[in-house]
């Protein structure tokens, strides 16, 4: 017989199915049922720390606790029928496997991550007001209904937009900002700083470009092959990543700049340190530093 409390993690990740599974009436710790594929007969215990359920495809049958100490994983569920989620999840939420939102109620806050990257569209999508982690929705082609927090503490993904239209960002983005599918900057309101890595390696134009005034970490557009009404930021705290540049005509560097600076498609010839040259934390590269190693 099962006791009543387990202190410690419950590693139960060899089952398939939950028949005859008596748990528990508390864990003290995560439990992982990754190997189930459906919850036909599954009694959870309250008071989990993670919950593995990753190898779900339907949520049929699925009662879920209150609430969740951790995190929970459900990214085998392509569709939210019948799902019914915890109050309150203080770790992330994995429902990277979903394809649309249709049916889907999040909690009021997320204290941890949210993964949504297998959403295509935002149709339906209601996302908590504040989320304390990272949002990964990269699979969105399109931000038409998007309506993202107001805050975000962590990271923001949407590396599969390809145009800024309907996109309204939050002012406040406390870790990356992964833009990379972007092929424009018309119509792209950028927040006033980023907090670390800005990524925006798919434009090829600078057009309608405005940087925000400080990035704490890496800028990366590699795309460009061209400076022409590109404004960079005074200060970049990481490394700049200008490696499709081909002229440096209309180049003008940051005063500071962290680390390094990729030049890939440059001509060394044609860089002057002092003319364009910043404060340097780093080296600048006019070819790829691993080609030249031995």
């Amino acid at each position: 017989m099962a006791s009543t409390v387990h202190e410690g993690d419950l590693d139960l990740s060899h089952l398939t199915t939950a028949e005859g599974l008596k748990l528990p009436e508390r864990i003290r710790g995560d439990l992982d049922l990754r190997g189930l594929t459906t919850a036909e007969g599954l009694k959870l215990p309250e008071g989990i720390g993670d919950l593995d359920l990753r190898g779900l495809t339907t949520a049929e049958g699925l009662k879920l606790p209150e609430g969740i100490r951790r995190s929970l994983y459900l990214s085998g569920l392509t569709t939210a029928e019948g799902l019914k989620l915890p109050e309150r999840i203080r770790g992330r939420l994995d429902l990277s496997g979903l394809t649309t939102a249709e049916g889907l109620k999040l909690p009021e806050r997320i204290q941890g991550s949210l993964n949504l990257r297998g959403l295509t569209t935002a149709e339906g999508l209601k996302l908590p007001e504040r989320i304390q982690g990272s949002l990964n929705l990269r699979g969105l082609t399109t931000a038409e209904g998007l309506k993202l927090p107001e805050r975000i503490q962590g990271s923001l993904n949407l590396a599969g937009l390809t145009s800024p239209e309907g996109l309204e960002l939050p002012e406040d983005i406390h870790g990356r900002l992964d833009l990379r599918g972007l092929t424009t900057a018309v119509g792209l309101k950028l927040p006033w700083y980023v907090n670390q890595n800005l990524d925006l390696r798919g434009l090829t134009s600078a057009v309608g470009l405005k940087l925000p005034k400080r990035i704490l970490g890496n800028l990366n557009l590699s795309g460009l092959a061209t400076a022409e009404g590109l404004k960079l930021p005074d200060r970049i705290q990481g490394s700049l990543n200008l490696r499709g540049l081909t002229l440096v005509e209309g180049l003008k560097l940051p005063e500071h700049v962290g680390d390094d600076i990729n030049l890939w498609s440059l001509d060394e010839d044609e860089y002057d340190q002092e003319v364009h040259g910043p404060e340097l934390g780093g080296k600048v590269h006019f070819s790829n530093p691993r080609s030249n190693r031995n």
